[in-house]
């Protein structure tokens, strides 16, 4: 799988709320960064997968729109809006930098 085709069901299994379809795309050890401080959020699969079922359970009307990608080497940047976080449905800017290690998502660094 390209890295085009990981991030496309990404962000389909993301607009959807989709677990089933978004997990398989994460490693085991994918790590999650706070792009400002470069603290770690989310340390494992484990953790991922219940920060993503916490937020699509407050986020019914969850959605993002990418602006902007770049795909470099075996990194994807997403410059994008989200919105209906945990009820909130003002679109607000993000950019998230994926890491794609052997076809799986290992590392995320979000701005927000």
């Amino acid at each position: 799988m390209t890295i085009e085709e990981i991030m496309d069901i990404q962000m389909s299994a993301f607009n959807n709320r989709s677990i089933q379809q978004m997990m398989p795309l994460y490693s085991d050890d994918i790590k999650v960064y706070n792009f400002q401080d470069l603290t770690l959020a989310i340390n494992g699969k484990k953790e991922c997968e219940e920060m993503f079922i916490n937020l699509f359970k407050q986020s019914p009307n969850l959605n993002a729109e990418i602006i902007k990608s770049i795909f470099f080497d075996n990194k994807v940047i997403l410059h994008e809006y989200v919105s209906g976080r945990n009820g909130d449905e003002t679109k607000k800017e993000q950019v998230v930098i994926f890491e794609i290690t052997n076809q799986k998502i290992s590392r995320m660094d979000i701005m927000r």
